[in-house]
């Protein structure tokens, strides 16, 4: 019988997701943390601090002083968005080699862009109006198997993108024996990443059926509004307009989540492209 790690083929060679974003995700999760700790993790990483003050000192902010420290970004910043912010450059710099190609670079957009999207739906949600941290990384992980296997197979993946006819889905099992959907609960687990990441990396592509605020239904629309907004990578399997996407939250969600579709994207279009 053919070891189930075995069928994963050229994945299992992809390096282990970077150690400093898995331990950050585990040491932000403690109410305790303090400034130092977290700050001490991302000096240790000289290209991820370097990212970060990049970011901390864009446009996207506009502080009219230098942030020359990682305790000062992470004091202006806030715990959660230094961790987004770590979470996003650990991702481009594990993937840039091939960043540079346009169809990854469209899958890595995707990815951020629902990132930012199910942060948003999940303060909507929110009796306190405050996002759920976990809604903007499993949004940035959800598609790791699609990124995993244009890293291993680009030749092959960039032809399957470029096919129409039958679904993504189905056009991967047949070139693999799987979909990246499969491939992403994969290596999530094998990343020993938490196993909500592990659904959401699974399950993005479901939608729920009644109005729901919980995490991975919320990344779940997240992905919806993405590829509504126009972040896709290929059209929808199943498009949904902005209004369609919003009577899926609760009573609450929708009334606090109604932006102007074209306001909105420009808005998630400025803050993508301060990464780059």
């Amino acid at each position: 019988m053919e070891n189930s790690d075995e069928r994963y083929g050229k994945l299992q060679q992809l390096p282990q997701f970077p150690a400093v974003a898995t331990k950050l995700m585990r040491v932000l999760s403690n109410d305790e943390a303090s400034i130092q700790e977290i700050s001490n993790l991302v000096r240790v990483d000289a290209a991820l601090t370097s990212e970060l003050l990049r970011l901390v000192n864009s446009p996207l902010y506009g502080f009219t002083a230098r942030i020359g420290s990682i305790q000062k970004a992470i004091l202006v910043l806030g715990f959660e968005e230094v961790k987004n912010h770590v979470l996003a450059a650990s991702m481009k710099m594990y993937f840039g080699s091939v960043l540079r190609l346009d169809l990854f670079r469209a899958i890595w957009r995707h990815s951020l862009a629902c990132a930012l999207l199910s942060e948003e739906l999940s303060a909507a949600c929110s009796p306190s109006q405050t996002p759920e941290d976990r809604a903007y990384t499993a949004g940035l992980l959800h598609d790791i198997g699609r990124l995993g296997l244009f890293v291993s197979y680009p030749d092959t993946y960039s032809a399957l993108l470029a096919q129409t006819g039958k679904l993504l889905r189905e056009r991967e099992v047949e070139a693999f024996g799987f979909d990246h959907c499969a491939a992403g609960g994969w290596l999530a687990a094998k990343w020993d990443l938490p196993a909500d990441i592990q659904s959401v990396a699974t399950e993005h592509h479901e939608i729920p059926q009644t109005p729901v605020a919980e995490m991975q239904n919320l990344v779940q629309l997240g992905v919806a509004l993405a590829d509504s907004l126009g972040f896709d990578v290929i059209p929808a399997e199943h498009p949904y307009t902005l209004q369609e996407i919003r009577r899926f939250l609760p009573h609450s969600g929708q009334y606090r989540f109604d932006p102007d579709p074209a306001c909105l994207k420009a808005s998630i279009s400025e803050r993508l492209d301060s990464f780059d």
